[in-house]
């Protein structure tokens, strides 16, 4: 019975009823701890096909139960809210039996690895009327939205180009590796995130120009990629890799008044002729012009963040969550053209 439902019979609630399909990093880092913390939220369960990941879950979270089928947890725990942690080509019959339950969903991405499963997930969800996060990043990070605020407020001008760097080493899930199961390689693990970023940027759907795909050290999935996008005239391009066993973030926006260059961590640039450097963890007031501006600093609990918005939207009864499913479709959409662009994965 959803938390409304239950109000409405009469039967009043003191705390949002949490369950957890799959345990393992992204909902150990992310959705379990604040549930375990949020005193809003029990957590009733966490499902996982590995009993000794959904066992010790359960111990270090304090989840009332486990079980190895997530559908099933769904179905026979009356839950107001649930997290789906798990690959993408399990992700629609997770979010559908959901819905169906009345329960609102909280879906990692990618939101799922076809475009005419994001549209019954997306059917689902507004039949049901439940309410849907996909699990985006780039809201909840500091340095994006410093970045989003001086477009906003014409500080750096009109765009030219934006350039987004993105290398790290390649994950450690098998199953990553698997098309059928991810969707893809480097492109279905990043992109989303980053054209999430792109659509509130720019405010419109891109166009595609050009794509490149390199199977270097991954026989089955692109493990490099690069993509030509256009945004109403302006261009901009997206490097991504799985080549290096560590990290390398870097993205350079270039307008008519300035260029900022930012990622997680860092934020500096020059605007309208005044330069400025922030690192994770400082505040400082930065004097544009003798337009003194304060930027938040970068924090490093964006995961926690994310999670702890969509409960607010649940317990607030609140569907304009900043990434719903239909903002879901609309990535899946311009992902699934990218690889049928391409001829990696034919």
């Amino acid at each position: 019975m959803a938390i409304l439902d239950r109000v409405r019979s009469g039967l009043g609630f003191d705390r949002l009823r949490a369950g957890v399909v799959g345990a393992g990093s992204v909902a150990r880092n992310a959705h379990l701890p604040v549930y375990k913390q949020d005193e809003r939220v029990d957590l009733i369960a966490i499902a996982d096909l590995d009993s000794s990941n959904r066992k010790s879950a359960a111990q270090d979270f304090d989840a009332e139960r486990t079980y190895s089928n997530g559908d099933q947890m769904i179905s026979e725990e009356d839950l107001d809210l649930v997290s789906i942690c798990t690959p993408p080509a399990t992700h629609e019959s997770l979010f559908i039996t959901a819905a169906e339950a009345g329960t609102n969903i909280y879906c990692e991405k990618p939101m799922t690895i076809s475009v005419e499963a994001a549209k019954r997930m997306t059917a689902a969800a507004e039949s049901a009327e439940v309410i849907s996060q996909i699990g985006y990043t780039r809201p909840y990070v500091e340095n994006y939205k410093t970045v989003l605020s001086l477009l906003d407020n014409s500080i750096l001008g009109d765009i030219q180009s934006l350039h987004t760097h993105r290398i790290r080493g390649p994950p450690s899930g098998r199953w990553n590796y698997d098309p059928s199961v991810s969707g893809g390689g480097v492109v279905s693990d990043q992109l989303p995130h980053i054209l999430d970023f792109y659509i509130r940027v720019f405010d419109t759907e891109p166009k595609i120009r050009d794509v490149r795909f390199r199977s270097d050290e991954v026989p089955t999935v692109e493990d490099y990629a690069e993509i030509d996008f256009e945004f109403d005239g302006i261009p901009v391009r997206t490097t991504l890799g799985w080549t290096l066993h560590s990290q390398y973030q870097r993205n350079v926006l270039n307008a008519n008044r300035g260029t900022v260059e930012y990622n997680m961590r860092t934020i500096e640039g020059s605007i309208q002729g005044s330069e400025f450097a922030q690192k994770c963890g400082e505040n400082p007031v930065i004097d544009i012009k003798g337009l003194f501006r304060s930027f938040a600093s970068a924090s490093d609990n964006f995961h926690s963040k994310r999670i702890q918005d969509f409960v607010d939207h649940v317990e607030a009864n609140d569907f304009n969550t900043v990434a719903p499913v239909q903002r879901g479709l609309r990535i899946t959409k311009i992902i699934r053209e990218i690889y049928d662009r391409s001829e990696v994965l034919k």
